[in-house]
This record gives C-alpha cells, structure tokens and sequence, in this order.
C-alpha cells in the first residue's frame, strides 16, 4: 500500500510542475491588431447640398450650397471653392416687437447672410465602419475644416462683401466609390464694419467622386 501511494506521488508531481509551466494562452498570447485600409478614396469632389442658418431670431436661411474638393490624400484635401445662396424668411419678431411694445430694433448686426464663398483646407483623421441594423456595413470618415473667403450682408436692400473665417467639422458616410452622403457643421465668424457676426450653417450634402482610389 506504501508502495502505491509512494508511486502516485512521485506521477503527480512532475505533472503538477507541467501544468503550471503551461502558458495562460488567454494572458499570454500576443494580442493583433489588423487595421484595414479604407476600401474608398477620394480625387475630385463635387458636392451639392442644401442647410439653414438658425442662429439669427430675427430670419433664418435657406442655403443651396455647390463646392468642389480637391483631395490630395487620405489626410488631405483642398475644398477650392465653396459658394453658398440664402434664400431667408423674416421670424416676424421685429415687426412683433414694433406693434405690440413699441420698440423699433436697431441694425441687427451687418445685417442678413444672402451669399456665402470660401475656400478652406481639409483635414481627416478619423475613418471608420458602422453596422446599420445589424445587417448592413457602412463605412464613414469624420473630417475638420478651416478657411476663409468673402460674405455678403444685406440690410435695408443694400449689400456688402465681408470677409468671414470658416471653421467647421463634417461627417461622411459612403453609399459607393463615387457616391457618399455628407453632413456638414460650418460657423463664419463675419469681420463687419461694425461688430464680428456670427453665421451657424447646417448642411446635408450630396457628394460625387471622379477619378478616386
């Protein structure tokens, strides 16, 4: 019986040691990354699209918007030019304000945003794919803008040019290689004659793709 349990011993040891020599592969196995590169890229860039200014209370904006992008890379584009219209819709507020308290506003500012046209340098970290419904993979890239150009105010039926600086971030979702959907996030801050105004747009627009990949 000695015997018997002197052997046991002895096989139970050398197999205790092997088990815990045995690497932890969840712990210890190398961990891999695979980043995939992205499946579309961009040439030249057509986009049309259409936004609302809702900043000011006294009119909001709607904007018909043409630009075209110049990309050089997957980080860099130029967007050459960007011309905007804004069609705008008095709020009624200060007639209400006329009426019924008896007070006349003075110059809102420069006055309404009727035309829009910058040019701005892109920039596009970030790239990525969705699942939309759990069925459906859309693949996406969030970029950031800044630039400059002219604006034209008007007030009282007169207009005038002003130089506005661009800052803004967008988001791009592909439907193919030459067709994707962009949201655009745009504020201009208008150097006037009489105070910095201020212009937010909101913007969805249709993009086309030439000469891209």
């Amino acid at each position: 019986m000695r015997a018997l349990l002197l052997a046991s011993a002895i096989a139970f040891v050398p197999a205790r040691a092997l088990a815990e020599a045995q690497p932890d592969i969840e712990t210890d196995a190398p961990r891999v990354f695979s980043i995939q590169p992205r499946p579309y890229r961009l040439g030249h860039e057509f986009s049309l699209g259409i936004g609302i200014l809702p900043l000011d209370a006294f009119y909001k904006g709607a904007v018909i918007d043409a630009s075209y992008t110049y990309h050089f890379s997957d980080f860099w584009a130029w967007e050459m030019a960007n011309v905007g219209y804004s069609l705008n819709v008095d709020t009624g507020l200060e007639n209400e304000l006329l009426t019924e308290y008896n007070v006349r506003t003075t110059q809102q500012d420069g006055g309404k945003i009727t035309l829009i046209g910058t040019s701005s340098l892109v920039v596009k970290p970030l790239f990525g794919k969705l699942s939309l419904f759990n069925s459906t993979k859309v693949f996406s890239e969030t970029y950031f803008v800044l630039g400059m150009g002219p604006v034209r105010l008007e007030r009282d039926g007169r207009g005038t040019f002003y130089y506005a600086l661009d800052v803004g971030m967008g988001f791009r979702f592909w439907a193919t290689q030459a067709f994707s959907l962009r949201f655009d996030i745009r504020d201009y801050l208008i150097f006037n004659s009489a105070a910095p105004q201020n212009g937010l747009l909101f913007q969805l627009s249709a993009s086309f793709n030439y000469f891209g990949g």
